[in-house]
């Protein structure tokens, strides 16, 4: 979270470069993008006080970055090879990667102590909550998001929503299904994040039997 809110400090220093500083990073890309050309910018420009100023703390701070993301990646392949040894395929779906499952596991623990599906979803705050009381004796029309979920574990989902979204024709075109249900973007969302979590907890499931076969989900 630190980098992220370097990163966001960076962007707003960024855009208050001079002209002639500000007109060689262009912005276009990421910010880690503009860091790089601003990496190969001479220090000694021709720019103002205040210009040079935020120039020296911009340059500073991509070194700083460069050791960040060093650490980040060590941290990473530690972690990687932490969720080999306990044998999880959670890295197999699409969208989550090493942390993504070490925060999954971290969080769940042993997850047989949600026995359905809606309980996991009711937890990690993917289990819609009714708005309306339906049609007559129908379902109810509308639902929000669970505010008391675990929202550590519905981050973890949202973003791997939005990855499979970009990479994956399925999760676009059910969104997009969703879409012309008549849910809105949030709701459509909502739901694939549900199918997410059923999917996860299933892989869970599946992986703690693994380990020890001879323990079953809770009653």
């Amino acid at each position: 979270m630190g980098r992220t809110l370097g990163l966001h400090h960076v962007a707003d220093q960024t855009a208050k470069l001079p002209t002639e500083i500000r007109d060689q990073l262009t912005s276009d890309g990421k910010i880690e993008s503009r860091l790089c050309r601003l990496a190969h910018i001479d220090p000694d420009i021709d720019t103002t006080p205040a210009g040079a100023y935020r120039l020296e703390w911009l340059q500073a701070f991509i070194d700083q970055d460069r050791t960040a993301r060093r650490e980040i990646r060590r941290l990473e392949r530690l972690i990687d090879g932490l969720a080999d040894r306990h044998g999880t395929t959670l890295r197999d779906e699409t969208g989550i990667g090493p942390i993504a499952a070490a925060t999954l596991l971290c969080e769940v623990g042993d997850p047989r102590r949600f026995d359905r599906e809606s309980k996991f979803a009711r937890w990690s705050g993917t289990g819609a909550v009714a708005l309306s009381s339906g049609e007559g004796q129908g379902n109810p029309v509308k639902h929000r998001l669970d505010f008391r979920g675990n929202r550590r574990i519905n981050s973890v989902l949202y973003i791997a929503s939005v990855t499979q979204q970009r990479s994956q024709p399925e999760a676009a075109a059910y969104l997009a299904r969703k879409a012309t249900e008549g849910k809105t973007r949030r709701e459509a969302r909502r739901a694939h994040k549900r199918q997410l979590a059923n999917r996860v907890i299933r892989r869970m499931w599946r992986g703690e039997t693994a380990r020890n076969p001879t323990h079953t989900l809770a009653a």
